[in-house]
């Protein structure tokens, strides 16, 4: 798919890795491509506006409350709940969404990994696989006794640790907003939405709220689990999970593709360089180690503390990660 417009990209710097840009606006377009019967692109926009919102952020400064509820309002979006580890303060360390809600539909958004914020690096480096039991619609995971029963007559459903430990912290709540909102509204979507960690988070919440009318569109997400969660996913009788990558965006690259690390599914929606969208079938785009191999090679070393390395140019594979180039990049598809 040609893009359609033609809405430029933000400058490719540290400081749009790291943070949304300044002067986006969120679903500027909401009116002219609703959410509710759009298209998978339609929808992916409206997504990545989401989960891009859910840092609140102006670049690096923090939104205030009324600038993110007049931004979700902008879609026709009322803000329910915000979702975190401390209820006094949205964004204390930790992991943090929100939820809200449109016209017989809702958005569940993940925020991802804040560079200034040591709990989200210390999860995203948890990478030991650890399981995931089946959930099925419930708060808590089935006794322990019988997942392993499970596990004798079916490879594991393994889960990145430190994601999994992410979306434990605030699960009961995110549970609770799901099933109030499925009871009250018994055939509305529910999208499921975040970007980087964000996206790992949205896709284990799918996995875990088994539901006919969910669905989860991740964006630049990382491998989240080996191939018996892709599996469960698979099977799963939902709207289904569309993952979308920018180029050759790092972040999508980790963990190594593996006998242990797969991504779910391996079908992709796939920006490539010139704002292009295909779909993809393979699972490791250009190749994980050359793609990570210009990671390492391309950041400054004191990149988390010192904000004057923020306007320096981002390594290859590392820009294509930058938050509103996704947003940009699907609304120029739309």
């Amino acid at each position: 798919m040609d893009p359609i417009g033609n809405r430029p990209l933000p400058a490719g710097t540290l400081r749009y890795l790291f943070f949304p840009t300044e002067d986006y606006k969120y679903f500027a377009r909401a009116k002219e491509k609703p959410f509710v019967d759009g298209e998978t692109i339609v929808k992916a926009a409206w997504a990545a506006d989401a989960a891009v919102l859910c840092y609140a952020r102006r670049g690096s400064q923090r939104m205030m409350d009324n600038d993110l509820v007049d931004s979700l309002a902008a879609g026709g979006l009322t803000l329910q709940a915000k979702i975190g580890e401390n209820p006094n303060d949205w964004n204390a360390p930790g992991t943090q969404a929100f939820f809200a809600t449109g016209n017989n539909f809702a958005i569940l958004a993940f925020r991802g990994t804040e560079v200034d914020d040591p709990q989200n690096l210390h999860d995203d480096l948890d990478i030991l696989l650890v399981p995931e039991p089946e959930y099925k619609n419930a708060i808590e995971p089935p006794l322990g006794h019988l997942s392993f029963i499970t596990h004798l007559f079916s490879l594991p459903c393994l889960v990145h640790k430190g994601f999994r430990k992410a979306l434990n912290r605030v699960w009961p709540q995110v549970y609770r907003l799901l099933a109030s909102y499925r009871q009250a509204n018994p055939n509305a979507e529910i999208c499921i939405t975040g970007h980087s960690l964000g996206g790992a988070l949205a896709l284990l919440t799918y996995s875990r709220f088994a539901d006919p009318r969910v669905s989860a569109y991740t964006i630049g997400c990382p491998r989240v689990g080996n191939s018996a969660f892709r599996d469960r996913l698979a099977s799963q009788n939902g709207l289904g999970h569309s993952r979308f990558v920018n180029w050759n965006d790092v972040v999508t690259h980790y963990p190594l593709e593996s006998a242990l690390y797969r991504h779910a599914p391996q079908q992709c929606y796939r920006f490539d360089k010139d704002g292009r969208l295909n779909v993809e079938l393979n699972d490791a785009f250009g190749g994980d180690c050359e793609v990570l191999k210009q990671l390492l090679g391309g950041l400054p070393a004191d990149f988390r503390t010192n904000t004057a390395v923020y306007d320096l140019p981002a390594p290859p594979g590392v820009v294509d990660h930058s938050p509103t180039r996704y947003c940009i990049r699907a609304w120029n598809c739309v």
